[in-house]
């Protein structure tokens, strides 16, 4: 129910910017959640997500919980410039979740 709404809630508020939806993949952000927690289980001590474009926000937003505040002001461009703590550059370009993010569970 998060990642559909989260997905309708960016559609409606950002409907200008350029973003890929979670249209057919909605069962990929639970999938994904219990993979992780697995992984963790059985004593992963890393997960390096490389994705297609499609519900990449959402995988920001509900798996690995990438601040919502900072995924919308990167959506309006202005987040800060770099965050020594998460080690990531701010970029203007046209696709926000380009970003990334790190996590730790």
């Amino acid at each position: 129910m998060w990642a559909d709404e989260f997905a309708n809630f960016l559609a409606t508020k950002f409907n200008t910017a350029k973003r890929f939806g979670l249209e057919g993949c909605d069962a990929f952000i639970p999938g994904m959640k219990s993979c992780i927690d697995a992984l963790a289980d059985h004593g992963a001590d890393k997960v390096i997500i490389g994705m297609p474009h499609r519900g990449r926000l959402n995988v920001l937003a509900n798996v690995v919980h990438k601040p919502l505040e900072t995924i919308f002001a990167e959506m309006q461009g202005v987040a800060p410039e770099v965050d020594s703590k998460k080690n990531w550059s701010f970029n203007s370009g046209d696709v926000k979740y380009h970003l990334g993010t790190s996590y730790t569970r």
